[in-house]
């Protein structure tokens, strides 16, 4: 009994070692005027100031998700999009000419998103 549930706790470990080995982290592609500027990964927490001649927003990374925290833009709808960590998500700030988007890590569930 003793040995069976020794090998069930060391089973159990392997599985959250390979689990987490065999998920990448995402990345995180700045563009800029359609220049690529940064490219950070989600596994690390910080923040960036992004600046361009129409104004500037501050990119956080924290938890494995990004979002604008604040813009200079008058709209504001980069900062009211959210968290993203999908595949393929991005946050668009047109007034600024800002474009984040998810390059790598794991598909959205969804297809798209109206709002």
């Amino acid at each position: 009994m003793l040995l069976g549930a020794a090998l069930l706790i060391v089973a159990l470990c392997l599985f959250l070692v390979v689990n987490k080995i065999e998920k990448p982290g995402g990345m995180v592609t700045v563009k800029k005027e359609d220049k690529v500027i940064g490219v950070y990964s989600l596994d690390k927490d910080a923040e960036y100031e992004i600046k361009s001649f129409y104004g500037s927003n501050t990119l956080v990374i924290k938890d494995g998700k990004a979002w604008v925290k604040d813009s200079t833009c008058p709209d504001h709808l980069c900062e009211n999009k959210g968290k993203v960590s999908k595949l393929g998500d991005t946050i668009i700030c047109l007034p600024n000419a800002v474009f984040i988007t998810i390059t790598e890590g794991e598909a959205s569930e969804l297809d798209a998103v109206v709002e």
